[in-house]
């Protein structure tokens, strides 16, 4: 009996190991196109006030 019991702590620690390393590499990957993306998102939003001061430059230029 101890021989199984044995056996049965090493497999719910190999289990909660893998889980665990499991997890990780989630948060990892989740971390990395987080990051990814909110640096999409600010050149977007860079590239939209360019954008928008080029305008009022080129209205602010023109005769009316």
């Amino acid at each position: 009996m101890p021989e199984t019991a044995r056996a049965e702590v090493y497999f719910i620690a190999a289990m909660m190991a893998i889980i665990l390393i499991i997890c990780a590499v989630a948060v990892y990957f989740f971390i990395k196109t987080y990051r990814k993306e909110m640096g999409e998102r600010a050149a977007e939003v860079a590239r939209k006030r360019s954008e928008a001061e080029a305008k009022e430059v080129s209205k602010a230029g023109k005769p009316e």
